[in-house]
């Protein structure tokens, strides 16, 4: 008998049999991080930072298959801010490039509190052009105009579009080269002539970019075209329209038919942001617009920015932060969820699970690219001491009531991650 245990286990080692029983399963080549760490998410509420002494902001790349030593992860010095969610960074679809938005600067280690929450960080204007390739990421920096709030990048890899809060200027399109490098800026005014852009995102199909104005409460669209010297031009199309009290960040369907919206209501506060709510919005995009319209509603989760949809369509992951940004003595602290949507072909949204998990404001969703995953930032922890972020792993299962399985295993970034990148 102890012969045959033997040889089944000699069996399991040179089949691989073990190989399955990892304990993150995700396919991607990798996932691009990035870490606020100088602020804490409790500053949101109290304005105590609770940074340890030196330190920084970082992006972390990591590399599959995942090395558990951690020698398929790097990190590099890039200045960032948890105020703009996952909207401060894009990497390019062959992985080599990641474009990240300063959005905030980085506070000096005598900085222990804020006195105006987010307003009291530094003004940035900084966008980091930051190479992928090298054993250690190497970056560039470029203005890409006052207090940026969003950037997102075309299907073919080489145009960017940014938002910022330059008057007149508050969009950006950068043309890259194949080394990452801007090689021609045009500048365009708001679609909402004055108002601040604070999400974009371009079509599945190159020739439309979308975009959610927080203050006058719209969504709408901007087309996308080259004229006949291939220099890039960009109009609105339609007129936009209202979604919620507070609309927040944009998704595009895979087949560029739907958009679906979060609206948080209120931004994090001492008294918490109560429930949000999704929109799905159709687009008119005929080349003589109609009117852009919303198909359906349904009622989210408290906090409920961070959203991704599926590779087939067919799911929607949305992280409730809840209100686990409090400060630790605060009952919700800690406390946040998954919640799982279906999306029909008709845009009708349908709950289909909720998900407990303790983590703080968790700020970023990405489905891996086979769909069978996500990976989640988690900010931090109810931890005290030296502590960390991370990004958390969840099994998808699909079908009419699609669930989720959370992963036994998390990699750990640096406090402050708010943003997950996957290529």
């Amino acid at each position: 008998m102890k012969k045959q245990r033997l040889v089944a286990l000699a069996t399991l080692l040179t089949t691989g049999a073990f190989a399955q029983q990892e304990p993150i399963q995700f396919t991607a080549k990798g996932i691009v991080a990035l870490s606020d760490a100088d602020m804490s998410a409790s500053a949101l509420v109290d304005g105590n930072l609770y940074k340890s002494k030196g330190s920084r902001d970082v992006l972390t790349l990591v590399k599959f298959p995942l090395d558990r030593n951690g020698q398929n992860m790097v990190t590099a010095p890039i200045s960032n801010s948890s105020a703009l969610y996952d909207k401060a960074a894009v990497v390019t679809p062959n992985g080599r490039f990641a474009f990240v938005l300063e959005g905030r600067g980085q506070l000096g280690d005598s900085v222990s509190t804020l006195k105006e929450g987010v307003k009291g960080l530094p003004v940035a204007a900084r966008m980091f052009i930051v190479d992928l390739a090298p054993a250690k990421p190497t970056a560039k920096v470029v203005s890409v105009g006052n207090l940026p709030t969003a950037v997102t990048i075309n299907p073919q890899g080489n145009t960017l579009a940014v938002a910022s809060g330059d008057a007149g200027k508050e969009m950006r399109l950068i043309e890259i080269d194949n080394t990452g490098t801007p090689k021609r800026v045009i500048t365009a005014p708001s679609p909402v002539p004055g108002a601040r852009i604070t999400d974009l995102v371009w079509s599945p199909a190159g020739d439309f970019i979308a975009y959610v104005i927080e203050d006058t409460q719209e969504v709408g669209l901007m087309k996308y075209s080259l004229d006949a010297a291939k220099k890039p031009n960009i109009v609105p199309h339609g007129k936009p329209i209202k979604v919620g009290g507070l609309p927040a960040t944009g998704r595009f369907s895979p087949d560029g038919k739907f958009f679906v919206v979060s609206d948080i209501k209120k931004a994090a506060n001492a008294q918490g942001a109560g429930k949000g709510e999704l929109f799905v919005v159709q687009f008119s995009t005929e080349d003589t617009p109609g009117e852009h319209k919303v198909v359906s509603q349904l009622a989210a989760g408290e906090s409920s920015e961070a959203m991704a949809v599926s590779p087939d369509g067919s799911m929607i992951v949305v992280a409730n932060a809840g209100q686990s940004y409090q400060p630790f003595n605060n009952a919700g602290a800690g406390k946040s969820s998954l919640s799982v949507y279906t999306l029909d072909k008709e845009g009708k949204l349908t709950l289909a699970n909720e998900y407990p998990f303790e983590g703080i404001l968790p700020q970023s969703i990405e489905f891996d690219k086979s769909g069978n995953a996500i990976a989640v930032a988690v900010s931090e922890y109810l931890d005290y001491g030296d502590r960390t972020g991370a990004i958390e792993f969840w099994k998808v299962t699909k079908g009419d009531k699609p669930a989720l399985e959370k992963m036994p295993a998390k990699i750990s970034v640096p406090r402050g991650c708010h943003t997950v990148k996957v290529y």
